[in-house]
């Protein structure tokens, strides 16, 4: 088992900024996404279906 850090955050404080990081994490992760569809799109338009 590990220790707990000694940051200087109570475990509230810790527990929220967890949350925080993990909320921006998704958000990065749909970004992401989104920016992969959109240039596959992109890809297909330009090329065409049938190539």
């Amino acid at each position: 088992m590990t220790l707990p850090e000694s940051n200087g955050f109570s475990e509230e404080e810790t527990r929220i900024i967890r949350q925080r990081q993990a909320a921006r994490s998704r958000i990065m992760g749909v970004v992401l996404v989104a920016l992969c569809v959109l240039f596959f799109m992109i890809t297909v338009a330009k090329i065409g279906v049938w190539g």
